[in-house]
C-alpha cells in the first residue's frame, strides 16, 4: 500500500501538546491545548484516544504519535496498528450504538462563538474582515436565525476565503457570489451576514449540549469546499476528488463505510426524509429513498421506542428546512434536533441493560461560507493522487452526547469527520478508508469510560423561538 508522508517542517510545526489534568470528580471537565493536525496525541507521548484505569485520570502511553504525525499509515490500516489500541481495549469502549446528526452550513464561531466560556475559543469581539475596499467589518449578534442569503462555498469560494491563511476572503466572497432564498438567483449583498452568529438566548438547547456534554473547539471539516467533498470523508473515507457539490461524482464502485459495516456484520441503518439520502452525496452510486438500509425518519423513532434500532445510524434533517442550510431557520433545526435528543436519552439504549451507552454525534458538514477565525491546519492527503486536498476545512460545530462522554468537557484537540470515522473503525475494528482516516484520532478524549456513566441527564430546555425574522 502506498504510503503518504508530510515534510519533517510540517511535523514540527503540528506537533501537538495536549495537557490532561486529573478531574476534581468523575466527569468533570478537563481541557486540552491546541493541537494542530488531524492525528491528535500528546508530546510528551500521553494518548488521549486509550481509556485509562481510573475515572479521570490521564490517558496511558500512545507509541505511535509520530507516526501518526508523519501520515505514515495508508488505507486498510488497523486501530492496533495506528493507535495502540487493542481488543482488551476496545471491550472497554462501552458504546452500544451510534447515532450521527449532520446538518448543514454553520462555522463554529456562527453557532457556538459566543457562549461566553473561556475555556471555549470562540469568536473574538475585535474579529473583522475586509470588504473589497478594505474595510474592516466586524463580527455581529445576527438579528435573525433565517438568514435568506445563501453565500457560495465550493471549492473556489473556501480558497479563497482560507486565502492561504489570511482568512480574509469571506465578506468579499459574500459580496460577489451570493444567492437569494430560491438557491439560484444571485443577489447584491453588501457581504457583511457572514460575520453574524448567534447567542446561547437565540439557540438554548445547543448550548445546553455544549455545557453538559463534550464540545469539541477545533473540530474542523475535513476539506475547504462544499457538502459532498466533506460528507464522502464521512461516507466514504476520501473525496475521491470530488470539489463542488453538484458537479463531480464519486467513481462507480467506491466502497462506501456502510459497504465496510457490511463486512463486519455490523447493522447500520439511513433515516431520511428526502428523494436522496445523505444530502445527496451518493446519489451516483445509486442511493436513493428505496436504497438498501434507507427508512423514513419515523420508522427511526419507532425503531428506538422498540428497541431495534441499528448498530450505527446516520439521520438526516429535511433539505433547507430542518438543516439549516439557508435560508432554513436555525430555530427550526435546532427544534428537530432536540426531538432526536429527547427520544434517545428517554430510551433502552441510553444506557442498556448490558451497561453500554448510545454516542450520539451532533455536528455540521461544512460552514456553509459564514466567519471562522480560525486558520483549517494542514493534514494528511488522503491518496498520493489526491495532492491539493492537504489541509482541512473550517470550523463546524461539534457534541460529542453520551452517559459516557466527559461532562461539561472542551476538547481543544484538532479534530475532523475523518475522527468520526475512526472513531466507528476503533468500535467495529474495521480498517481504515484512506491515508487520512488511517492517521487521524477516533475522539477517545471525549470520553471517560472508567467513570460512572450519566443514568440521568439534566432536563434540557426548550429550543429557541421567534427568532426568525424574514
Amino acid at each position: 500500500m502506498a504510503v503518504v508522508r508530510l515534510p519533517l517542517r510540517l511535523i514540527c510545526s503540528v506537533l501537538p501538546v495536549l495537557l490532561l489534568s486529573l478531574c476534581a470528580a468523575c466527569g468533570s471537565s478537563t481541557t486540552t491545548a491546541a493541537a494542530t493536525t488531524d492525528a491528535e496525541t500528546a508530546a510528551d507521548g500521553t494518548n488521549a484516544d486509550v481509556a485509562a484505569a481510573v475515572c479521570g485520570a490521564t490517558p496511558v502511553a500512545d507509541p505511535h504519535v509520530a507516526d501518526r504525525l508523519a501520515c505514515t499509515y495508508a488505507a486498510g490500516a488497523k486501530v492496533a496498528d495506528t493507535l495502540g489500541i487493542s481488543a482488551a481495549d476496545r471491550a472497554k469502549l462501552a458504546i452500544g450504538h451510534v447515532i450521527l446528526v449532520v446538518k448543514e452550513n454553520r462555522s463554529f464561531d456562527a453557532i457556538y462563538g459566543r457562549l461566553g466560556r473561556t475555556d471555549v475559543e470562540g469568536v473574538p469581539a475585535t474579529a473583522s474582515n475586509p470588504d473589497k475596499g478594505g474595510a474592516a467589518v466586524g463580527v455581529y449578534h445576527e438579528a435573525t436565525t433565517c438568514v435568506q442569503l445563501d453565500p457560495s462555498h465550493q471549492w473556489t469560494n473556501m480558497h479563497a476565503m482560507w486565502d492561504g491563511g489570511k482568512l480574509d476572503g469571506f465578506v468579499a466572497n459574500a459580496i460577489d457570489n451570493t444567492v437569494g432564498p430560491d438557491e439560484l438567483t444571485k443577489v447584491t449583498t453588501d457581504g457583511k451576514f457572514v460575520m453574524g452568529g448567534f447567542t446561547p438566548e437565540d439557540l438554548p438547547f445547543y448550548a445546553f449540549l455544549a455545557n453538559t456534554y463534550a464540545l469539541a473547539d477545533h473540530y474542523h471539516c475535513s476539506a475547504l469546499s462544499g457538502t459532498w467533498a466533506n460528507r464522502l470523508y464521512l461516507y466514504a473515507g476520501q473525496s475521491y476528488g470530488v470539489k463542488n457539490t453538484g458537479t463531480n461524482f464519486v467513481p462507480d464502485g467506491t466502497r462506501t463505510v456502510f459497504d465496510a459495516l457490511d463486512t463486519a456484520g455490523v447493522t447500520w441503518g439511513v433515516y431520511s426524509d428526502d428523494d436522496f439520502p445523505l444530502d445527496v452525496a451518493l446519489m451516483s452510486l445509486g442511493w436513493n429513498a428505496d436504497h438498501l438500509g434507507v427508512h423514513k425518519t419515523a420508522a427511526f423513532f419507532e425503531a428506538l421506542k422498540a428497541g431495534t434500532l441499528p448498530q450505527v445510524v446516520f439521520i438526516d434533517a429535511k433539505l433547507n428546512n430542518e438543516d439549516e442550510h439557508p435560508p432554513a431557520d436555525v430555530q427550526k433545526g435546532e427544534a428537530w434536533t432536540k426531538a432526536i435528543y429527547d427520544a434517545v436519552v428517554a430510551s433502552s439504549i441510553w444506557l442498556d441493560k448490558d451497561g453500554k451507552g448510545v454516542a450520539l454525534v451532533y455536528t455540521y458538514d461544512e460552514s456553509g461560507g459564514f466567519y471562522d477565525h480560525v486558520a483549517p491546519p494542514a493534514a494528511c492527503l488522503d491518496a498520493p493522487d489526491q495532492a491539493e486536498f492537504d489541509h482541512l476545512g473550517f470550523r463546524v460545530p461539534f457534541v460529542m452526547i453520551s452517559p459516557f462522554a466527559r461532562q461539561k468537557y472542551v476538547s481543544h484537540t484538532v479534530h475532523s469527520h475523518s475522527s468520526v470515522l475512526r472513531f466507528l473503525e476503533v468500535l467495529y475494528d474495521l480498517p481504515a478508508m484512506s491515508a487520512r482516516d488511517a492517521n487521524a484520532d477516533a475522539l477517545l478524549d471525549m470520553f471517560d469510560f472508567n467513570c460512572a456513566p450519566l443514568k440521568t441527564p439534566p432536563t434540557a430546555p426548550a429550543s429557541g423561538t421567534g427568532g426568525c425574522k424574514e
